[in-house]
């Protein structure tokens, strides 16, 4: 039947307007863009049908609507399973299976059209394949059995593109999971490419799923001379002060047994992101070093019978510890008072502490008894002025701080920060009261020390009389001071 002229002024517009509604679905929902070829194909192969009189079947001709029409369905099938496999499982439809579904539905489709509309016996073909299949089959049993494994994965989805898995024994992030292999991407930026045959024979680590925080150990051993109370507590302070530690749930410290030459403690902590794991460890053993070796606390080397050779000893002319602290401590006015036998019962209970860089040393306004001369290193030091923190100076070699609170007991009045990994010599109380109490003139000299540093300090912050009421001169701040020595050392 040809197409009379009245009908074709419905039925063009009509396909027309389809046509158009179409593609302006298409530029609100972009997936579905792949209808619209097929549908104006389909569209074009009917209206030149209907004006030429080309029967549907079973002209060759037929295939100009035929063939457009079973791409639509096809491509509308695919549309609707990516949608309901979206609802249901909550990540996009792997492309594998979506795939194998579309030539399922392409080869129905093709027998349908070869049997229905052009009559042609699909019995002698179907036998023949059979015989080709099984020879194919032996040639690629290998790859088809990729296939047929790429297809299990997908079905269970055990994994999703982005997650961290652990696969034949080894790491990576998931980036494509085809129809031939599993491509991940290691820790190391390589690719790893893992036939699907492979993955489905060994089991899978999923780091990423499920999506609650994940949690790892970090095994310290310490010296059996450590008390687990204290190690515990200092273990606390390094989780504290890690940067990034998540706190909830909070991380946790366990005594979990006796080694050969240490206690053997596990600290577990949490982490939502896996590939954030191995800062975290680095900075909990980072901390760990200088916290432990601050409190004294020995993480002691595994304990085994070895030989010693004796050697000749070297010349070394280096300076030892001892040597360098005591000609720092000559050189600073506060200890200039001290006789040689003062100066070396300071220097006998003085601690060297190890500090990384960024780590506080001591907080403004927190109380302590302490003086901390830098050995190696830098430090600034910050005070607090109109709700913010301020720098006003930076410390480095030879210098020190904290002679305040050493000998009057008053509270830090400035943050110390380390800039970079700080080696200090700290000297507490303990160190100077023996040394007071047997000469309290000693304590005239650095009152009169600490009141001249006090005025040069106070006048670097703009403020000459801080702590101290207005109108005090030298004099009386220097008789304040000593007061406060006196009361704090009970002289």
């Amino acid at each position: 039947m040809i197409l009379r002229p009245i009908d074709a002024l419905i039925i063009i517009p009509l396909a027309l307007l389809c046509l158009l509604g179409l593609a302006r679905l298409a530029r609100v929902r972009p997936a579905t863009r792949t209808l619209v070829g097929p549908f104006a194909a389909c569209a074009l192969g009917a209206v030149v049908m209907a004006f030429t009189g080309v029967p549907l079947a079973p002209a060759p001709a037929a295939l100009l609507f035929l063939l457009p029409l079973l791409m639509l369905v096809v491509r509308a099938t695919s549309l609707a399973f990516q949608w309901v496999f979206q609802r249901r499982q909550g990540s996009p439809a792997p492309s594998l299976l979506d795939s194998v579904i579309s030539v399922i539905l392409y080869g129905i489709g093709l027998a349908a059209i070869a049997h229905q509309w052009f009559a042609l016996e699909l019995t002698p073909f179907l036998a023949t394949s059979a015989v080709v299949g099984a020879v194919v089959g032996l040639a690629l049993q290998d790859t088809l059995g990729n296939l047929f494994a790429g297809i299990a994965l997908h079905s269970e989805a055990p994994v999703h593109v982005g997650d961290w898995v652990r696969v034949v024994d080894r790491d990576g992030r998931v980036e494509q999971v085809s129809w031939r292999a599993m491509r991940l991407r290691t820790w190391d930026g390589d690719t790893l490419t893992v036939p699907n045959n492979e993955v489905a024979r060994h089991s899978i680590l999923n780091y990423t799923y499920p999506r609650a925080p994940h949690s790892r150990t970090v095994d310290v051993g310490v010296s059996y001379h450590a008390p687990p109370n204290r190690v515990i507590s200092v273990l606390r302070q390094v989780l504290e002060q890690a940067t990034g530690m998540p706190t909830d749930p909070p991380p946790t410290i366990r005594l979990v047994g006796y080694r050969d030459s240490s206690m053997h403690y596990e600290v577990r902590y949490y982490y939502s992101a896996w590939d954030d794991w191995r800062r975290l460890e680095s900075e909990i053993y980072r901390l760990i070093w200088y916290h432990f070796r601050r409190h004294n606390i020995e993480i002691p080397f595994p304990v085994r019978d070895v030989m010693i050779r004796r050697a000749p000893p070297a010349h070394d002319t280096a300076e030892t510890p001892p040597e360098r602290l005591e000609r720092t401590l000559r050189e600073v006015d506060l200890f200039r008072p001290l006789s040689d036998e003062e100066l070396r019962r300071v220097i006998a209970r003085t601690r060297p502490l190890h500090y990384a860089a960024g780590e506080r040393i001591i907080e403004e306004g927190s109380p302590g008894d302490s003086f901390f001369i830098i050995d190696q290193g830098q430090v600034a030091v910050a005070k607090r002025m109109g709700g913010s923190s301020r720098e006003l100076a930076r410390l480095v070699e030879g210098q020190f701080f904290g002679e305040m609170a050493l000998l009057t007991g008053e509270r830090r009045s400035a943050t110390i920060k380390a800039v970079t990994d700080v080696d200090l010599f700290m000297i507490d109380k303990p160190a100077f009261q023996d040394i007071l109490a047997a000469n309290p003139t000693i304590a005239v000299d650095i009152s009169t020390l600490l009141s001249e540093r006090r005025e040069a300090l106070s006048q670097a912050e703009g403020d000459l009389t801080a702590r101290f009421e207005p109108g005090t001169n030298k004099v009386e701040l220097k008789n304040r001071i000593l007061d406060r020595i006196r009361s704090y050392f009970g002289l």
